[in-house]
């Protein structure tokens, strides 16, 4: 049975999110990625799941908060939009940050019921996330969960790989 949890806020589990995702990407710096995941907890409208193996282990998680300027991400999509586009899409927005499931367990739902959960208990108007542009899989998870494609191709730096923004009203 696949369980969804809310994070917690503990630095245990902070670590646990921390240690996961450096797993999965082959990241060294573990602590900045720890503080990273700790300062968004403390966004507003932050929202955070994960869900679990049989043994009790995080295998994944999701979360975001809401989009406000002067936030990282924030700064680079609005960057994106003419000023019609930014008041529909950033009005009131849920920014969707991070879906991360543990490679052993992909292909088993788990995505899917972690990004369903999360979409459905946020209160705002629209939510919009990235993803990259060779991501077929995860575009295709979105759409079923009813985003669309907004802009294509974004860029978050000079040496970035494109990425697509997508959305939902």
């Amino acid at each position: 049975m696949k369980n969804v949890l809310q994070i917690d806020g503990k630095e245990k589990t902070f670590r646990t999110l921390a240690n996961l995702y450096q797993k999965v990407w082959g990241l060294k710096d573990h602590q900045s990625i720890y503080e990273n995941f700790l300062r968004h907890s403390t966004y507003e409208g932050y929202q955070g799941l994960a869900t679990e193996n049989s043994q009790g282990e995080i295998i994944g998680f999701a979360y975001g908060y809401t989009s406000l300027p002067g936030q990282y991400y924030n700064n680079l999509l609005i960057r994106e939009f003419g000023p019609e586009e930014k008041e529909k899409w950033f009005g009131n927005c849920f920014e969707f940050v991070e879906l991360l499931v543990d490679p052993l367990y992909r292909k088993q739902g788990y995505g899917r019921l972690l990004a369903g959960h999360l979409l459905e208990g946020i209160n705002h108007n629209t939510a919009i996330l990235t993803t990259q542009a060779k991501n077929h899989a995860a575009q295709h998870l979105y759409r079923q969960l009813g985003l669309q494609v907004i802009k294509e191709p974004f860029y978050p730096n000079v040496q970035s790989e494109p990425f697509v923004i997508m959305g939902k009203e």
